[in-house]
């Protein structure tokens, strides 16, 4: 097979892209990661393998995912020595086409289209070979076994130089391996009727084995039924051993009890002596904490009642001290009253005084008033004489726009002509006109004249009936001239309507009106600033030139509460002659008024503390009463209980019993020590033990005898089921079978025996065959493996055609233990082994996807040097490689290179 172009459309990230084949030799398909180029073979591959109509998980790859659109992949391609042209679209809308080029040409589309290819495919392309001649990307290098190619198998019985199948052996063997699996499985286990022969055996002697151990089962229960008399009769006598020592020792421990009783007995009256001293001694304590509580509380009841008289004579004269302060504090707010009544007085005269002010300052504001009201009225005729002329409104705003549209066309004009040339001419024998495009005048130029023009417009120079120059300005300065062309206009027409000249006579214009605003303004601000305190209303309505009322009746008010004031007036008191003297007045007045008021507080602060240090002392009398009280009922309380006790014992009983106990305990004490003594002599505990050794040796007896006379009964009952069984019959039977599945088994065996070495046979003269197709591959391979690694490489391949290991200057290693780029190097070797064997027409492209990587610069020459020769001479193969670093193959001779971009 042969690949001479390839197309993919709409096909993973590739948008649309053909690569062209070349029919032997190297093809370098090189461009960035994720450019497509694996995506290339995976296009192939689908339009071999996958129907047009299909919806599985790999067609579903194929779609872009960015984009609804469906795949397309056409090739074309040799099989068979036909050149065809194959086409397929996936998901939307499929179809299948395939051309059929040469002298016959063919069109086929659809299932006809599938299965004409599909034929072409099984008949002439070898699966075994296309898969094992692609080195992907995923690979170790590795070539898969290649003993199935029937291309490659038939090249190398040529290149071994005989042919080593007859015709038929295949036949042959698969007669004999059928009859072989008759008997043995893949595995070479048994199967069939020879399994189930060999089962039959293997029960029978299971049966005979099984009588036979239940003969032999049968003979060593009568042996155990011995044995176990013989135990249960020395059972017997250990459990009267076991009796006898525990008669004595109870007779031992009945005699030492009495002395260890007596022991128990001391201690539990000591006990009992050590509690009652106990008792005693707390009794005698608490009544001693009794009489002293008392007496501490009786001490503390005379203490408390002798500062209670003291507090009593002290409240008495804190009596007196706090009516006099009542008195003192009565006599100071009588004062406060009186002063403040001339407070007012002398305010009432400091407001009438004011009140006369007042009515002075409004008639004054008033009068003012009028004056500016009457001049705002004068100002605002005169301005609107001047607006009411028709032109637009003149103001400081307008000026400033048409100062600003006169500066910004001069300085246009200044930067138009800075950048713009200026022409000179000089005229020698005819008159030459320059029309300067400004729509001014044509300039003419007599003889001997020069003349110097700017040219800010698309100028021309002319000699009549001689030539013509014209100066064309560039798009920047165009814009310029139609900017300044705008700006005149502009301030031409602002200037026709407000009936002026130049901007001269404009800023006149507005001075004359700015005066006369002026003076409008400064009488408007007059009465605003005038009338600010009365408010917006008051001030807008003098600007309107009304004079507001409000300050005509301001005036009245004023003039009321002075008469109101002079009515008011106490009689006879004289009126201060200035707001001066009553300010002082005033002050006066206030001074003797805070005077008398802090008097008052002086007094009322007095009066205040007297009567806490009254309600202080109030309540330390009435908590010292309270606590005398207390005292009073705790006296008693302790009196009584003290009383109570001694009436059931005095302090003179309780010292004695306490006497009495203490020698009690001494008593105790020295038996416990006696009875101690007498338990050591009569080793009481030595007793105890022996004693609890006795029992648990009887108990122990007891119940192995127990065991041993179960355990007799139960083989008694064994012997007697096995003697019914009849046993010996039943092995005799189980013999007999044994004997008839053996002859069975012998017939089968040597059938099973025959046809597997039959079978063995065969193979071994058919791995004969595989090893003498070693000999040529090992040969093709060490060929081209020795340009790249020296005379010191070798390879062993197994029968199966694959690479098992390596030698390289006499070190052997396995193909698995060597490193990434050596397997790469010895994967591609291979390969182009495979493909210089194999006949040109049968065989198909050598693919190398992203290979070499891991090689050092040295190896990468050696391979490209070896990828060159392989493909020279009369090696007809073709080599596509593909990568994103194509240095890697920059030392390949005559290589052809096809660069993938986006």
């Amino acid at each position: 097979m042969r690949l001479h172009r390839l197309t993919l459309r709409d096909v993973k990230g590739v948008r649309e892209r053909t690569v062209d084949f070349p029919d032997r030799g190297v093809l370098v398909i090189e461009g960035p990661n994720e450019i497509g180029k694996t995506t290339l073979l995976d296009g192939f591959d689908a339009l071999l393998m996958l129907k047009a109509t299909s919806k599985a998980a790999a067609v579903r790859a194929l779609a872009p995912v960015d984009r609804d659109v469906a795949p397309f992949v056409e090739a074309e391609l040799t099989i068979g020595g036909q050149r065809v042209r194959y086409a397929k679209r996936w998901l939307r809308t499929p179809s299948t086409t395939l051309d059929i080029l040469g002298a016959r040409p063919e069109h086929l589309t659809g299932d006809a289209a599938q299965q004409r290819l599909d034929a072409m495919v099984e008949q002439h392309l070898d699966r075994t070979l296309w898969d094992a001649l692609r080195l992907t990307q995923t690979g170790d290098g590795s070539v898969a076994p290649l003993v199935s190619s029937a291309v490659l198998t038939a090249a190398l019985d040529t290149a071994a130089g005989a042919q080593q199948h007859a015709d038929g052996a295949d036949a042959l063997l698969d007669k004999v391996a059928a009859e072989v699996a008759l008997y043995f499985t893949a595995t070479g286990r048994a199967t069939g009727v020879y399994r189930e022969a060999l089962t039959r055996h293997t029960e029978a002697q299971d049966a005979v084995a099984e009588a036979h151990r239940r003969l032999e089962e049968g003979a060593a229960l009568l042996e155990r039924l011995g044995q176990a008399r013989e135990r249960a009769a020395a059972t017997d006598s250990e459990v009267g051993q076991a009796a006898e020592r525990l008669a004595a020792a109870e007779r031992v421990a009945g005699q030492t009890e009495a002395v260890a009783t007596a022991h128990e007995v001391a201690l539990e009256r000591l006990a009992h002596a050590q509690d009652r001293q106990r008792l005693t001694r707390r009794a005698l304590r608490q009544r001693e904490a009794l009489v002293a509580e008392r007496e501490e509380c009786s001490r503390e009841l005379q203490q408390a009642r002798h500062g209670n008289r003291a507090d009593l004579e002290a409240a008495e004269e804190q009596a007196q001290a706090l009516l006099m302060a009542e008195a003192a504090a009565e006599a100071a707010a009588t004062k406060v009253e009186e002063a403040a009544d001339d407070v007012a007085a002398a305010r009432a005269d400091a407001d009438h005084l004011a009140a006369v002010r007042e009515l002075e300052v409004r008639r004054d504001v008033l009068d003012r008033a009028e004056e500016l009201i009457k001049a705002v009225c004068a100002a605002r005729g005169v301005v609107a004489a001047q607006e009411g002329s028709g032109g637009p409104p003149v103001g400081g705003e307008l000026a400033r726009r048409v100062r600003a549209l006169q500066d910004r066309l001069d300085a246009m004009t200044l930067q138009h002509d800075g950048a713009t040339p200026s022409v000179e001419v000089e005229a020698w024998d005819s008159v030459v006109e320059v029309d300067t495009g400004d729509q001014t005048a044509v300039n003419s130029v007599r003889p001997g004249e020069r003349v110097r023009v700017q040219a800010s417009h698309d100028t021309t120079v002319e000699v009549p009936g001689h030539a013509r120059i014209r100066v064309r300005l560039h798009e920047e300065a165009r814009h310029r001239v139609a900017e300044i062309d705008r700006l005149r206009v502009e301030l031409r027409h602002t200037l026709t309507e407000l009936n002026c000249a130049d901007v001269d006579e404009v800023d006149a214009l507005v001075e004359t009106a700015e005066a006369a605003r002026t003076r409008l303004r400064e009488a408007t601000r007059d009465v605003e600033a005038l009338l600010r305190p009365w408010g917006s209303t008051v001030t807008a309505e003098a600007v309107a030139g009304v004079l507001p009322r409000r300050l005509v009746e301001e005036v009245e008010q004023a003039r009321s509460r002075v008469a109101h004031g002079l009515a008011a007036r106490r009689a006879g008191r004289e009126l201060p002659v200035d707001d001066a003297r009553a300010r002082v007045a005033v002050r006066v007045a206030e001074g003797a008024l805070r005077d008398a008021r802090e008097r008052h507080q002086r007094a009322r602060d007095a009066l205040a503390r007297r009567r806490a240090d009254v309600a202080t002392l109030t309540t330390r009398l009435d908590r010292a009463e309270g606590h005398i009280a207390a005292q009073q009922d705790r006296v008693r309380a302790l009196q009584t209980q003290l009383v109570a006790a001694r009436e059931d014992a005095s302090d003179e009983v309780l010292a004695e019993q306490v006497g009495r106990c203490a020698a009690e305990v001494g008593d105790w004490t020295r038996a416990v020590h006696e009875a101690a003594e007498a338990m050591a002599a009569a080793n009481v505990e030595g007793a105890r033990a022996e004693l609890r050794s006795a029992r648990h040796q009887h108990t122990l007896a007891s119940r192995a005898r127990e065991d041993a006379h179960a355990e007799l009964n139960q083989i008694k009952g064994q012997v007697e089921m096995a003697a019914g069984e009849g046993r010996q019959e039943l092995y005799d039977l189980a013999v007999a079978h044994l004997d008839d599945a053996e002859r069975d088994l012998r017939a089968i065996d040597r059938r099973a025996r025959a046809a597997r070495h039959l079978h063995a046979t065969l193979n071994r003269h058919r791995d004969n065959a595989h090893r003498a197709y070693v000999r040529p591959y090992t040969h093709a391979l060490e060929e081209l493996g020795r340009q790249v690694y020296g005379s010191g490489f070798a390879v062993t391949v197994d029968e199966d055609l694959s690479l098992s290991a390596r030698t390289l200057g006499g070190v052997t290693v396995p193909f698995a233990e060597l490193s990434g780029g050596a397997k790469e190097q010895l994967g591609i070797l291979a390969r182009l082994a495979v493909a210089r064997l194999v006949d040109p027409t049968q065989g198909v492209p050598v693919v190398i996807d992203d290979a070499l990587g891991y090689s050092d610069p040295q190896r990468l020459q050696q391979m490209g040097a070896v990828l060159g020769s392989a493909t020279e001479g009369s090696a007809d193969m073709q080599v596509i490689l593909l990568t994103c670093t194509p240095e890697r193959y920059a030392t390949i001779p005559d290589v052809h290179t096809v660069r993938l971009t986006a």
